[in-house]
């Protein structure tokens, strides 16, 4: 069977590299980035099954990536998590009427992360 993709998007290196390994060892094919201008080509080029999202990066931030994903048809139905140091209900709230499907609060802990990305890969694989 082949590997899931997962596009992870975060502005902190360190964040980057320890979901990629843990991820990798869940026999995820990830591939990272931490230039948010360039999210909507890498995402157009690699079809991610999925895509972890930071909500808070410089220059272009997470909530402008889901509404510029959820609003293009090529990119509209790849399930978007949501990572965000934002926990207070009106940014999270905002962030579901942007088209994201999970929500998890930094810190999180890498089970939890790994949960709600089974969770959301089964939720797809149903509409499929």
């Amino acid at each position: 069977m082949a590997h899931k993709k997962i596009l992870v998007v975060d502005d902190q290196e360190e964040i980057l590299s320890l979901l990629k390994d843990f991820l990798t060892q869940h026999d995820f094919a990830v591939t990272t980035t931490k230039e948010p201008k360039t999210v909507v080509n890498r995402v157009k080029s690699l079809h991610p099954d999925i895509i972890l999202l930071d909500l808070l990066m410089p220059n272009l931030g997470g909530f402008d990536i889901c509404e510029i994903l959820n609003s293009d048809p090529e990119t509209r139905g790849i399930p978007i998590i949501a990572m965000s140091g934002l926990n207070d209900l009106v940014d999270i709230k905002k962030a579901y009427k942007l088209g994201i499907v999970g929500y998890l609060a930094k810190p999180f802990a890498l089970d939890e992360l790994l949960r709600e990305v089974n969770k959301c890969l089964a939720n797809k694989e149903q509409l499929h």
